[in-house]
């Protein structure tokens, strides 16, 4: 082993997340074809699966507006601006096709997801 190897291994482990957090920041669509409209949350950090939080919010919007959009939330990114990117893509191509876009506050996502978001 050289001398360097221990300090390299010590900076990898610092530099790495923690076993308790993976998050990626993302967000969520959520689509219904029969109001044309469609909703897009603001961007956040969770480590939750995508498909729990997409239940989570399809039930929200069921229960809670008396509507069933269905929702995909696609997998993270590591940095911020990416998932910022990747929304504004998401955000153009629903207007083009037409549909009304209605966004989802960060507030309200952190009380749907719980401590699992943020």
């Amino acid at each position: 082993m050289t001398p360097r190897a221990p300090a390299l291994a010590l900076l990898l482990a610092l530099l790495s997340p923690g076993p308790g957090w993976s998050a990626e920041w993302r967000f969520c669509v959520g689509v219904a074809p029969s109001a044309h409209e469609t909703i897009i949350t603001d961007i956040f950090a969770s480590p939750a699966e995508s498909a729990r939080i997409e239940h989570r919010l399809e039930a929200y919007f069921r229960t809670r507006k008396g509507m069933s959009p269905t929702f995909q939330c696609p997998r993270g990114a590591p940095e911020r601006f990416a998932a910022i990117n990747a929304q504004t893509a998401a955000l153009q191509f629903n207007r083009k096709l037409g549909y009304a876009v209605n966004g989802l506050p960060a507030a309200e996502i952190a009380s749907l997801v719980g401590d699992e978001a943020f």
